[in-house]
């Protein structure tokens, strides 16, 4: 059976997606999916070695791995260092199985964590790591700086937070608007750059912060990380995987929380990991929540995993910030039951008019 060039490119982007998921059954799928031979699937599989596209591997399950082009600099910040020069002489030029869709996120995303590296990290050195496969990228931009979430502590200190923790930090991070640079900076980066790219992730100390476009954010906490960057002197190391061919437009992730006259006005809380306790039970952490909720119009509330909400946290949010900021919209989302029911409680059937419900799940 002949396939049309179109037809053989769907074949070779699913032989090649079944490898990158080191699926066991990676023949069968690919005879069954296309209607092939297995002479013919192991036709593409030789072509693919041959090219070197892929690279056997016995002890994977499928037998095979994708191979990797690696590029690994240097950047001295002794003397002064502009992101757009960086991006053009270290990375630009490695990406060049990438559409222009990825390249121009690849480039907004890298200036700006380069940006941040340069300019806020009070490190000496980046170190800049460029993973190329058939099918994706990675950049990881490391420094050996104070770390991201230790800068945003100080920050928050000197500007009247009281006793703020690490979670706190991260909790302006999830949503948005927040730098330690406010003269200079408008807090954007790390918010869309962690939407713009399918993974995303910040390690610094303890912590490692996760997101990507569709991925709802996550921290993870460990002891070991903290070990691991001081061993390493590392400050912040970020890592953001995309795509080589997507179809994600930049504008498309900027659409979904700005304006185009009033610019940033949208943002999504993920509940479960803003609370320190993992249940939305206390007003005190409603109230970290809702500071700083005023610089948006809309506020999407993320239920995702959240089987249990307090009362106090229900009321605080929903009859106490929202009788008091009818400017605000606030749309809960992705509502388990007792979430939804403990929201019209604490209304008492008379639900603020910048409440939006959606449906429960």
């Amino acid at each position: 059976m002949s396939f049309d060039s179109q037809k053989r490119e769907e074949i070779r982007k699913y032989i090649l997606r079944k490898i990158a998921l080191n699926d066991k059954e990676l023949i069968a799928k690919s005879m069954d999916s296309f209607g092939m031979s297995v002479t013919s699937v192991k036709r593409y599989l030789k072509e693919f070695v041959e090219q070197e596209v892929i690279i056997p591997q016995p002890d994977r399950a499928c037998g095979y791995c994708l191979a990797e082009h690696v590029v690994d600099e240097r950047v001295s910040l002794e003397r002064p260092q502009e992101e757009d020069r960086v991006y053009d002489s270290l990375i630009r030029g490695n990406l060049t199985k990438c559409n222009t869709n990825a390249m121009r996120i690849w480039q907004y995303a890298c200036s700006e964590m380069l940006n941040n590296a340069i300019e806020h990290s009070r490190g000496g050195n980046i170190r800049i790591i460029i993973s190329t496969n058939a099918l994706y990228s990675r950049i990881i931009i490391a420094d050996d700086g104070v770390g991201v979430f230790q800068t945003l502590l100080e920050y928050m200190v000197e500007h009247g937070w009281e006793h703020p923790r690490v979670e706190d930090a991260l909790l302006e991070l999830y949503k948005g608007k927040f730098t330690s640079d406010t003269s200079r900076h408008s807090g954007e980066g790390i918010f869309f750059s962690s939407k713009a790219v399918d993974e995303f992730a910040i390690w610094s100390d303890d912590r490692i912060y996760r997101g990507g476009y569709g991925i709802g954010a996550e921290t993870t906490e460990h002891r070991l990380l903290a070990y691991a960057s001081r061993m390493q002197k590392l400050g912040t190391m970020v890592m953001m995987t995309l795509e080589n061919e997507t179809s994600r437009n930049l504008s498309e992730v900027f659409d979904m929380y700005t304006d185009m006259e009033e610019g940033f006005i949208r943002t999504k809380i993920p509940i479960k990991e803003t609370c320190l306790t993992g249940e939305p039970v206390a007003r005190s952490q409603a109230r970290r929540i809702c500071n700083r909720l005023n610089e948006f119009r809309e506020i999407i509330l993320d239920f995702e995993r959240v089987e249990v909400m307090g009362q106090g946290f229900a009321d605080e949010i929903f009859r106490v910030y929202a009788s008091a900021n009818p400017q605000v919209m606030l749309h809960p989302v992705n509502m388990a039951a007792e979430v939804e029911r403990m929201i019209r409680h604490v209304t008492r059937g008379c639900m603020p008019e910048n409440v939006r419900m959606e449906k429960r799940r």
